[in-house]
C-alpha cells in the first residue's frame, strides 16, 4: 500500500511540474513588442530578439510586456510560441 502511495504522489508531482511549464520548456522573456521585416518580435532585455508566434501582439508594439512559451532556435533566427502575455509596468 505504501508503494502504491508513493507511486501516486511523484505521479502528481510529476503533473503539477509539467502543468507550470518546468519540464515542459516553457520559458519567460521580458522584452519590448516591435514591428520588423521579419513580423512581431519581442526584443529582450537581455539582447535577444524573438520572433512572435502563437499570438497576435500587433496592437501591443512599443510596449514592455512578459512574455511566457517554448522557444525554439531555426534558420530565421529564434521563435517565441506565445502562451500568455502581460504588459509590464514601468
Amino acid at each position: 500500500m505504501k508503494k502504491a502511495m508513493k507511486c501516486i504522489a511523484v505521479l502528481l508531482v510529476f503533473g503539477l511540474l509539467t502543468a507550470t511549464g518546468v519540464i515542459a520548456g516553457e520559458n519567460s522573456i521580458t522584452g519590448t513588442v516591435e514591428k520588423t521585416d521579419q513580423g512581431i518580435v519581442i526584443s529582450a532585455a537581455d539582447g535577444g530578439t524573438y520572433i512572435v508566434k502563437g499570438k497576435d501582439l500587433s496592437e501591443m508594439v512599443g510596449q514592455t510586456v512578459k512574455a511566457i512559451g517554448t522557444l525554439d532556435e531555426g534558420q530565421s533566427g529564434k521563435t517565441l510560441t506565445v502562451i500568455s502575455v502581460e504588459p509590464v509596468q514601468k
